[in-house]
């Protein structure tokens, strides 16, 4: 019977009758609606004690879940220790994620052991979720040289635990595909300019790594096997090229949802092609999909600046799923505009969805 109502609800917003039902008058936000409408940004990176991130998110009315993750300026261990101690003053406002460690992955023992160790201690500790990040398919080699993939059997006993105490994995796996794309073919011009100057990690240049299909395909086949695993696919599940493949994943994974974390450019540009699917893939999927945008706050970053970022980040978002506005920004050429989402839609996506996925 439930399933049937949800059916027949979202049925009756993509054609618009509920209007009719609730009455024009209450049935969007708009931007006057920004501060006053509880909201969690669900992918952010907070690593140091005193962020004014948080202050503006206080003021913005902004949860925020800080995600531990591989960095050459701080390890996830002190990164965990950088979280505890926020979300110890912070509680009402951070929770966060830790990350899984790589360290002694030649010791297939001694890896293991860490690695449990760190998550269950992470679990105890109250994290609401372990991260796995890009490093896994386009980094990890074992001693043959060979590309390490999500789907290896040496993940599997701590993805076992994890399913065993519905402690979710968040999963940044591969890279948008315009990495494998020349230049001139990228969608969006921020990604234009970051493979531009790190050439690095423009895998079009570099055909002896894994292709994006090679990486979707295993990250596939973890999914596969760990079906009651409550998987986050972030930056879209690395699907922000397309509408229909990411619909394609959440129907064929009932576990799975999807941030848009550093992708919101990607959707604005799918706005620009097709707004009326994007739209209705987004009122579709309403329960599947939580707001977030990959905010970071390192020791080396000008606190005023992060500031300023965060709230014009946060604002902007805002404009672009509640309003039908039309938009510019320096990311995707030409305008477009917004979603305009109904409210109750834009309720799911910006809190409700991450409050039951994470257990906040």
């Amino acid at each position: 019977m439930k399933n049937i109502f949800f059916s027949r609800l979202a049925l009756l917003l993509s054609s618009g009758l509920l209007l009719l039902l609730i009455g024009c008058g209450d049935t969007y936000y708009d931007m006057n609606d920004f501060r006053s409408v509880d909201k969690i940004d669900a992918h952010v990176h907070i690593n140091v004690d005193d962020s004014p991130m948080i202050i503006q998110a206080r003021e913005d009315n902004i949860r925020l879940v800080t995600v531990n993750v591989g960095s050459d300026e701080i390890s996830i261990y002190d990164q965990k220790e950088v979280a505890l101690r926020i979300r110890e003053n912070h509680s009402d406002r951070v929770d966060f994620l830790s990350a899984l460690p790589l360290d002694h992955w030649d010791n297939r023992d001694a890896w293991v052991q860490n690695a449990m160790k760190h998550v269950r201690e992470s679990r105890e500790n109250g994290a609401v979720g372990i991260k796995v990040w890009k490093v896994i398919g386009m980094e990890l080699r074992d001693e043959d040289g060979s590309f390490v993939q999500i789907d290896d059997p040496r993940f599997y006993p701590i993805f076992e635990y994890m399913t065993e105490h519905q402690m979710p994995l968040m999963g940044h796996i591969g890279e948008p595909k315009n990495c494998w794309l020349p230049l001139e073919e990228m969608t969006v011009n921020n990604d234009r300019d970051y493979f531009e100057n790190h050439p690095e990690f423009h895998m079009y240049l570099h055909d002896d790594y894994p292709s994006y299909e090679e990486i979707i395909e295993a990250r596939n086949n973890f999914l596969g096997k760990f079906p009651d695993l409550p998987f986050f696919g972030a930056h879209l599940g690395s699907m922000e090229w397309s509408i229909d493949m990411m619909a394609e994943h959440l129907d064929k994974y009932p576990n799975m949802v999807m941030g848009m974390a550093h992708r919101v450019p990607h959707l604005q540009y799918l706005a620009q092609q097709d707004r009326d699917k994007l739209r209705d893939f987004f009122i579709t999927y309403q329960d599947r999909l939580l707001y977030s945008t990959d905010l970071m706050h390192y020791v080396n970053d000008d606190p005023e600046a992060v500031r300023e970022l965060s709230y014009t980040t946060w604002r902007d978002d805002w404009e672009f799923f509640v309003t039908d506005n039309s938009m510019e920004v320096w990311q995707v050429d030409g305008t477009f505009r917004g979603l305009k989402l109904p409210k109750s839609v834009i309720d799911k996506i910006f809190r409700e969805n991450a409050i039951a996925f994470f257990g906040l």
